[in-house]
C-alpha cells in the first residue's frame, strides 16, 4: 500500500501544483492583454459573466474527461455522450412530464455508457481509442433514431432554468458546475476510489502487485467519465432548451485540451481537480477574447491548437526524467539512439 501511494500521490505533488501555477499565470496574463486591447467589451461585468457561463458546460465535461486520463486512458466519446443523455432526457419529460425523472434518465444513461467503455478498455483491453470513438459512432446514431433527427423541443419551462436562469446573483449553470468540481475533488481526494485511480494510472504493475483489482478500477473511472459528461449534456440541453444529438461535437477534443493545459498527464496518474477548471476557463478566455477583437473562427481553431501543442510540450519538460531520457535519447554526437522516450512517462 506504501508503494500505491508514492505513485497516486504524484497526482498531488509539486508537479500538478506548478502546473496550476502557471496556467492561473497565463490565465491573468491572458485577461490583462484582452482587457487592454478591448477594455470597452472585454473587461465588463457582463462579458465576465457570459465566460463564466460558457466555460461553465466545458469545466464539467473536462472533469468527466479527467477520469479517463487519470486511469491511462481517454475518451473521446464524451461529446456524443452530452447529446445522447440530453436526449434521453428530453424524450423521457416529453413522454413523462417530470424534470427529475428525466435527469435521472440521462445521467443514467451516461453511466451506462461509461460502463460499457470501462468494460471495453479494462476486461477486454480495447485500445481506448477504437473503444470510444465506436462509442462516438454508436450514440450518434442511437441518437439521431431516439429524435427522428430532429432537435427534441417543447420542453418544461422548469429545466430550462437548470441552465438558462440565475440562482440570485450566480448563473445556475455556474453553481452547477462548481457543484460537479466539488463531487470531482471529493471523489479524487477524499475517497480510496480516488487514490487508486491515481494508482492504477500512475503504475498499473504496481498498482495489481499489492492486490488492487484495477480492471474494478479502470471501470469505476470510466463510469464516472460517463456520469460527469452527461452531466455536462443535461445543462447544456437545459441552456438550449433543446436535446439534440450533435449538440456536444467538438467537446470531445476540447475536454481533453483544457485537462491538458490544467496540467492532467495523458499517460496516468497526475492531475487535479483546479488544474481541469484552470484549463477550462483558459480555453473559454481566450476564445471569448478572440471573439471580442474580431478573430475569424478558423484563426480561433489555429490559436487554440497551437495553445494545446504548447500545453503538451510544458506537460512533458515537468517530467523530473525528461532531461535525462533527452541525454540518453540525443547523445554528443546528436543522433538519436532510442525513441522509447516517446511513450507515457509512467511506469506502467
Amino acid at each position: 500500500m506504501k508503494t500505491l501511494r508514492r505513485y497516486a500521490g504524484r497526482g498531488i505533488t509539486t508537479l500538478a501544483v506548478a502546473a496550476n501555477l502557471q496556467v492561473l499565470a497565463a490565465l491573468v496574463a491572458l485577461w490583462v492583454v484582452f482587457s487592454a486591447w478591448e477594455p470597452a467589451t472585454f473587461f465588463t461585468g457582463n462579458n465576465s459573466l457570459n465566460i463564466a457561463r460558457q466555460a461553465s458546460v466545458l469545466v464539467v465535461v473536462a472533469l468527466a474527461q479527467m477520469f479517463a486520463l487519470l486511469i491511462g486512458g481517454f475518451d473521446i466519446s464524451v461529446g456524443a455522450n452530452m447529446g445522447f443523455s440530453g436526449v434521453v432526457a428530453a424524450r423521457i419529460m416529453i413522454e413523462h412530464g417530470g424534470v427529475t425523472v428525466g435527469v435521472v434518465a440521462g445521467l443514467l444513461a451516461g453511466a451506462l455508457i461509461g460502463l460499457v467503455n470501462g468494460i471495453l478498455i479494462g476486461p477486454l483491453r480495447v485500445s481506448p481509442f477504437a473503444a470510444t470513438l465506436g462509442m462516438l459512432t454508436l450514440l450518434l446514431g442511437l441518437g439521431n433514431i431516439l429524435s427522428d433527427g430532429q432537435s427534441v423541443g417543447n420542453l418544461p419551462a422548469s429545466f430550462s432554468q437548470i441552465g438558462g436562469s440565475d440562482w440570485g446573483r450566480i448563473p445556475s449553470s455556474v453553481a452547477l458546475a462548481a457543484l460537479a468540481v466539488a463531487l470531482a475533488w471529493l471523489v479524487l481526494a477524499r475517497t480510496r476510489l480516488g487514490l487508486y485511480v491515481y494508482g492504477v494510472g500512475g503504475s498499473r504493475n504496481t498498482a495489481r502487485l499489492v492486490g488492487v483489482r484495477v480492471y474494478a478500477y479502470e471501470i469505476a473511472a470510466y463510469v464516472l467519465c460517463g456520469l460527469f459528461a452527461s452531466f455536462a449534456g443535461i445543462i447544456l440541453a437545459a441552456r438550449l432548451s433543446v436535446g439534440q444529438t450533435e449538440s456536444g461535437a467538438g467537446f470531445e477534443l476540447l475536454s481533453i485540451a483544457a485537462a491538458v493545459i490544467g496540467g492532467t498527464a495523458i499517460g496516468g496518474g497526475i492531475g487535479r481537480v483546479s488544474g481541469a477548471l484552470l484549463g477550462a476557463v483558459f480555453i473559454q478566455v481566450l476564445t471569448n477574447g478572440l471573439d471580442v477583437v474580431g478573430v475569424g473562427v478558423y484563426v480561433q481553431g489555429m490559436v487554440t491548437g497551437i495553445v494545446i501543442v504548447a500545453a503538451g510540450v510544458v506537460g512533458l519538460m515537468r517530467d523530473p526524467d525528461f532531461l535525462q531520457r533527452v541525454r540518453v535519447c540525443v547523445p554528443a554526437r546528436g543522433r538519436i539512439t532510442d525513441a522509447r522516450w516517446l511513450g507515457s512517462t509512467s511506469p506502467r
